[in-house]
């Protein structure tokens, strides 16, 4: 367990960190700095999914209930993550709302659809719903990896795209490379699961509750502390 929450926070912290802070822009303001680091947060949670797929994995020892409710709720983190992105810079500059529009660039367009694509994506994902629309569990799974897909894609053109952030050549490859590999993690060969003595952990669920809680608590402070340094004096 203690591995797991390392690697999910060394993923996050890591190219946010080199994104974000390394040659730094200045800070555009608080609210406007926030948002967009939210943004970004919840990017990298996306990725993430495709890596943590809701199959059951060597470690933690856990039952599969535990990995199929990392996956839903790092999905809910994400997406909260996102609406405070978009919500708080339309709060903070309703012009932003010109950025939705159809005559938006194109860029910007590409992050709307993303948005609009994780926004039927969660609930089309819940099991009273999901049933209705597939019957075959095979069948969703392949159309939720095409959406999900389809989103990654959106996603980097939009977050290197608009360029602020990511406007050195290095960290437009560094987010390409990172969606590249999120695709390319499901069509991997995976290894079987060994086989202990031992039975696997049971009722894992709320762990992955509390851990995707932790999260998003984290991510919230990232967020903040990073709109705060920005729009401060200290070099970055």
């Amino acid at each position: 367990m203690v591995a797991l929450t390392l690697r999910l926070a060394i993923f996050c912290l890591l190219p946010f960190a080199l994104v974000l802070l390394v040659g730094a822009k200045p800070g555009l303001a608080p609210s406007w700095d926030f948002a967009n680091a939210a943004g970004l947060l919840a990017g990298l949670l996306l990725l993430l999914l495709f890596i943590y797929t809701g199959r059951p994995l060597s470690r933690p020892y856990f039952d599969g209930k535990f990995f199929m409710a990392l996956h839903r709720d790092l999905g809910y983190v994400a997406a909260l993550l996102l609406a405070l992105h978009i919500a708080v810079l339309l709060v903070s500059e309703p012009q932003t709302v010109d950025y939705l529009l159809p005559s938006a660039s194109w860029t910007m367009l590409c992050g709307t659809l993303a948005a609009l694509l994780l926004l039927i994506l969660v609930p089309i994902s819940l099991p009273a719903i999901r049933q209705r629309l597939w019957r075959h569990h095979l069948r969703f799974r392949r159309w939720h990896l095409s959406l999900s897909a389809l989103l990654l894609v959106l996603m980097a053109v939009h977050v290197i795209g608009v360029g602020y952030y990511t406007g050195a050549l290095w960290k437009a490859l560094l987010w390409g490379g990172l969606t590249g590999v999120a695709l390319l993690w499901p069509l991997l060969p995976q290894a079987p699961l060994e086989r202990k003595a031992e039975k696997r952990r049971r009722n894992t669920a709320p762990i992955a509750r509390r851990l995707s809680l932790a999260l998003l608590l984290a991510a919230l402070g990232l967020a903040g502390g990073f709109a705060l340094v920005a729009n401060t004096d200290l070099p970055l």
